[in-house]
């Protein structure tokens, strides 16, 4: 989205795009969307003074869509972000080694771009798992949230690696999460006889039947976190903190059957590739969601359901498609019972050679290439040569991190990254073999990429220099 933009999108575009992408949460939407807007626009108005905090909290059950609002805000933007587990820093921090950690993930996810990962979103998931414990500085949830407070305030620091380099935490925004399942006892034991009341009738009163959401975000107060173990500090860090509502029933149907990219639609074209119409009927939608609410995991719960009903058959696609099977429906006895699913034949023959073509085009993209070695710009080894296509990329990952992928300069990265477009598949052979070269001579990859600009992209001249 954001190559065909020439502005910062407002709080109301941010808004809209996530109503796209996520059922319900509005009041959460509008608080991010604000949140996102007033941090990057202060960040440029304000690169080095002290600004208000802009970071977020959002507050709510697992599966509630936290992290997925998160994912998809960052990807409208066009930002790296990272999501990191507060409950796995305990150990790392008290070694010293949080910081480093999670600043390199997001350089890595910013391609080794220090400028752009100084622009990007960390999202802290369950921080109601660093809360105070015990008293006294040796608490490790404190240090937790000691460790994230400075990185939240800003903290310069040198990024260790083949290049190196110098990042600066104050333009980086952070997104915390956690479920806090005791906050509304929290703010009834605090509130008044007299408010208590009030709050207890506006809860009667909602209308969407929110379960009381809309009047804990009107109640909840910064106060309300530091009396469930959040120190005063990092609570006041954050700008707004939003309730997100547990889902229900229709919430989980709507997510299944409307939203892009949901678990049916993958399955659906998935059997569609074979030639076979997966029906899922609405009682069966009713039926899955009904369990993704009896487990508690939310929506991220809903793909594994999916998966146990299509347990019966997810072993023959080939087999029914050759059968002549058309279409398959799947029933609520099929969710509730794990009976297997009514199957209905068709009369089409253009089908089944679709799907010989299909398993023919994956067979062949995973063979050896037999291609002539004169094909190839420079000689490859017979042993890489050897190699089966699928485990030339993971290799070439290895290798390329290896040799310092995360500190190349912009110049050095896009020059790497043209040369993996210019060789794909099969060619991935002249990259690894490139790679090997300068493995041996002892060359990092910000140095080959260097000698490739230097010689033009001649890469025997290349190789040749390396020497």
């Amino acid at each position: 989205m954001t190559s065909n933009r020439a502005t910062f999108p407002d709080p109301l575009e941010i808004q809209a795009h996530l109503d796209e992408q996520i059922r319900g949460q509005k009041r959460a939407k509008r608080e991010l969307s604000v949140a996102i807007y007033n941090h990057y626009v202060t960040a440029h108005l304000s690169p080095k003074g002290a600004v208000t905090p802009q970071h977020l909290l959002l507050i709510g059950p697992a599966g509630v869509g936290k992290s997925f609002l998160v994912q998809k805000v960052a990807e409208m933007l066009g930002v790296p972000w990272i999501h990191a587990d507060a409950a796995s820093l305990v150990q790392p921090v008290m070694s010293g080694e949080e910081v480093e950690r999670i600043i390199g993930a997001l350089i890595q996810r910013a391609g080794g771009d220090f400028g752009h990962a100084q622009k990007g979103i960390i999202l802290i998931d369950r921080l109601d798992s660093c809360r105070r414990t015990i008293v006294g500085p040796a608490d490790p949830g404190i240090a937790v949230q000691d460790s994230l407070l400075a990185m939240m305030d800003g903290l310069v620091m040198n990024h260790r690696g083949p290049a190196g380099g110098t990042l600066n935490t104050s333009g980086i925004l952070f997104i915390c999460c956690g479920s806090f399942s005791e906050l509304r006892k929290v703010i009834l034991d605090r509130l008044g006889e007299d408010e208590r009341i009030g709050f207890q009738a506006k809860e009667d009163d909602d209308e969407e039947g929110h379960d009381s959401t809309m009047a804990l975000n009107d109640l909840i107060e910064r106060r309300d976190l530091v009396t469930m173990g959040i120190g005063e500090e990092l609570a006041a860090r954050f700008g707004n903190i939003s309730l997100l509502k547990e889902l229900d029933e229709d919430d989980f149907i709507h997510i299944l059957d409307k939203m892009e990219n949901s678990i049916i639609t993958h399955k659906k074209q998935f059997w569609a590739s074979h030639g076979i119409d997966l029906n899922f009927e609405k009682d069966a939608l009713r039926a899955i969601a009904r369990k993704a609410r009896e487990t508690g995991e939310g929506a991220r719960g809903l793909h594994g359901i999916v998966e146990k009903v299509l347990d019966p058959i997810d072993h023959r696609p080939v087999e029914l498609a050759r059968a002549g099977i058309a279409r398959i429906d799947i029933t609520e006895s099929c969710v509730e019972k794990g009976t297997e699913p009514p199957m209905h034949e068709g009369t089409g023959e253009n089908s089944s050679e679709k799907l010989e073509q299909l398993l023919a085009e994956v067979w062949s993209s995973l063979q050896h290439s037999t291609t002539s070695l004169d094909t190839f710009p420079i000689p490859i080894d017979p042993a890489i040569l050897a190699l089966p296509i699928f485990s030339l990329a993971p290799t070439i990952a290895q290798m390329e991190m290896a040799l310092g992928r995360l500190g190349l300069s912009t110049d050095q990265d896009r020059t790497w990254r043209a040369l993996l477009k210019k060789y794909p598949k099969e060619g991935l052979q002249v990259i690894l073999q490139l790679l090997a070269r300068a493995q041996q001579s002892g060359v990092s990859l910000g140095a080959l990429c260097d000698a490739i600009d230097k010689n033009d992209g001649d890469l025997a001249a290349t190789l040749d220099s390396l020497r």
